[in-house]
């Protein structure tokens, strides 16, 4: 996925989480998201926020990042994701809905 990709996916997918019908590809999505500030995130603005998001989504695609809150783990594993990740991540949510 490109930088440009990813700023497009999160202008989409910023103003369904209101509503907990946001759905990432990706953590380092979410993440660079938060960092640029979700405020200044709008659809069509890629030209202005080109340089800065490009910068901040190369250092998120090298991190390890956190789940994404109030989302479960196992809803945003890619479907390449093992199945041994896609039974913890199964085990974790069951165990946080009993919290």
């Amino acid at each position: 996925m490109s930088a440009e990709q990813a700023y497009a996916e999160a202008a989409e997918q910023l103003p369904l989480r209101a509503e907990r019908r946001d759905q990432w590809s990706s953590r380092a999505v979410f993440w660079t998201a938060v960092r640029y500030g979700v405020g200044e995130i709008h659809p069509g603005a890629w030209p202005v926020a080109a340089a800065r998001w490009t910068r901040l989504w190369d250092v998120a695609r090298c991190e390890h990042l956190p789940p994404i809150p109030g989302i479960p783990e196992v809803e945003n594993l890619p479907a390449t994701a093992s199945a041994a990740e896609r039974g913890i991540a199964q085990a974790r949510a069951m165990v946080g809905k009993r919290r």
